[in-house]
């Protein structure tokens, strides 16, 4: 898959307006309830240049919390529960934060 956006900055109202919005997966119960308990939906959006691999990660388990496709200005990349860690190594995924402490942000292959 290949980032199609243009001129897209992060954050912007064209940013979210690309996104698609989807249910969170039933193994991201935990994550889904936590986020009804502080007043969110139980819906996540994701960049669509990245929708495939999200939703391939999700299939072999893994929990996300956070991703983008980086707009063609940075890298694209995830961000995972803890306990998932291993599993993105084992996977072939590079952690990628620039925080080295944080070891829950991977970058993205497929894009």
């Amino acid at each position: 898959m290949k980032c199609n956006c243009v001129n897209i900055d992060f954050g912007s109202e064209e940013n979210y307006a690309q996104t698609i919005t989807v249910q969170i997966p039933d193994h991201m119960s935990e994550y889904r309830e936590a986020r009804l308990v502080e007043g969110l939906s139980d819906t996540v959006s994701i960049d669509p240049c990245i929708f495939d691999e999200i939703k391939y990660l999700w299939a072999n388990g893994i929990v996300t919390y956070g991703s983008c496709c980086g707009h063609n200005k940075a890298d694209p990349f995830v961000n995972v529960d803890e306990s998932c860690i291993d599993a993105m190594l084992r996977m072939g995924y590079t952690q990628n934060h620039p925080d080295i402490d944080r070891r829950d942000t991977f970058k993205l292959k497929w894009i």
